[in-house]
């Protein structure tokens, strides 16, 4: 049967939100096409969408498999050691004297956040981070024995220091 034009449209079949059956809706997903009410959507750049739909996914920077972490883990070690065993190697040769003994702290830093970014494909989480603080950390514990006594509190602010570097480059 058509419709003669001026005449009132054929009403639509009333539409139920999917995830609240007593609320009538005319709103529907951009994405999947059910019907939404105004307490379930989700305004997105495209549209509005349903909960399922409009689901913030994460960013692949941010998504860090357990084999980054065994990788970071890895070379968070071998940070520590080498960079403890170059640490005691610099305070026999210079004496960890002045300015000169924040050096090792921050070239540990550097090289732990640089190698560990770099192992991981510059993925960036609060468990790298932790990883890189604990491999400057490692490497200070190694040089302690080889470390002057006085200026003790200058070699834990230029640690702190370096274990803020390293973590700037994971987190």
């Amino acid at each position: 049967m058509e419709q003669q034009p001026g005449a009132d449209p054929e009403p639509q079949p009333a539409a139920y939100c999917h995830w609240h059956p007593s609320v009538e809706t005319g709103l529907s997903c951009s994405q999947c096409g059910r019907s939404i009410c105004t307490q379930c959507l989700v305004q997105a750049s495209v549209g509005i969408r349903c909960p399922e739909c409009g689901k913030a996914a994460k960013m692949p920077t941010f998504d860090v498999q357990a084999s980054y972490y065994a990788r970071a883990v890895g070379v968070g070690i071998g940070v520590a050691l080498g960079g403890g065993v170059l640490w005691v190697i610099f305070n026999a040769i210079f004496g960890g004297f002045g300015i000169l003994s924040s050096v090792p702290a921050l070239a540990v830093g550097y090289a732990a956040g640089e190698l560990i970014s770099a192992s991981v494909n510059g993925k960036r989480s609060k468990g790298l981070a932790w990883i890189a603080a604990g491999a400057v950390a490692g490497a200070y514990i190694i040089s302690l024995p080889s470390s002057p006594a006085s200026g003790y509190l200058f070699s834990v602010i230029t640690v702190g220091i370096g274990i803020y570097i390293a973590v700037l480059r994971v987190r």
